[in-house]
């Protein structure tokens, strides 16, 4: 059995390949990774982990959590996405705390990490300043009749001109619309120009997030199944390699 560990910033994910066949994925906070261990070793067809898995790893804490090997989240991603979608060309994983873009073309990468423009986090914040789950701000996305113009990315700046914005008689909805598209745009600028564009991580699970990218980017954009899973997924196939005989 192939299992692979995501653990994150946010979030800690696990999917399992025995015999081709790959297990329902689970998502728990990072802080309780360990419960997506535990559950298993609980089944009577588990006896160990060290005897009966084949546990890789990747995410922030890779080198923290049990693993046969760890692997970036670069190399996850590429394998979990080509699982899906063989010819992708770019891939863009949305994280809590970074952005990165994948050139499989070229197999060249970048990384945003410097601040929460363009990351889970920036979204975390907007639904802190509204009092609602960060679940709920592609629902309201959709109800926006108009777009709130939001210019900056950084954390400070943004929540001043969201206020800035409401005063000026944007509703809510208007605003988180306008949100998504300065996240949408400090993405865009990050990407290569091309005709299709991989969107994973828990962050596109936001329809909106979707919405807004695909209309300022102007390429086809594309959610593999569970894309927040999708890394996991890689790791689970990268077991697959170093376990040949199987």
């Amino acid at each position: 059995m192939n299992t692979g560990l995501d653990v994150g910033s946010t979030t800690a994910k696990i999917i399992r390949l025995e015999s081709g066949k790959l297990t329902a994925p689970k998502v728990v906070p990072s802080h309780r990774w360990k419960e997506l261990l535990e559950d298993e070793n609980k089944s009577d067809n588990i006896k160990t982990v060290e005897t009966m898995e084949t546990i890789v790893s990747t995410g922030y804490f890779r080198k923290t959590v049990p693993h046969t090997a760890a692997i970036t989240e670069i190399t996850a991603a590429s394998l979990g996405v080509r699982y899906y979608i063989p010819d992708a060309q770019v891939i863009v994983d949305v994280g809590g705390q970074d952005t990165k873009v994948i050139d499989l073309r070229n197999n060249t990468f970048l990384i945003n990490d410097k601040c929460s423009a363009g990351t889970g986090a920036f979204l975390e914040l907007a639904a802190h300043y509204f009092d609602i789950p960060v679940e709920s701000l592609g629902k309201l996305h959709t109800r926006a009749r108009r777009s709130a113009r939001i210019n900056n990315t950084c954390g400070v700046f943004a929540i001043s001109e969201m206020i800035s914005q409401l005063v000026g008689g944007y509703t809510m909805e208007e605003v988180i619309c306008g949100i998504h598209q300065a996240f949408a745009r400090r993405i865009a600028q990050m990407i290569p120009p091309v005709e299709t564009v991989v969107l994973i991580g828990g962050t596109v699970l936001n329809t909106g997030i979707v919405e807004s990218f695909e209309s300022i980017h102007g390429s086809t954009v594309v959610v593999p199944p569970s894309p927040q899973t999708v890394n996991a997924l890689g790791a689970a196939l990268y077991g697959e390699k170093l376990r040949p005989g199987d």
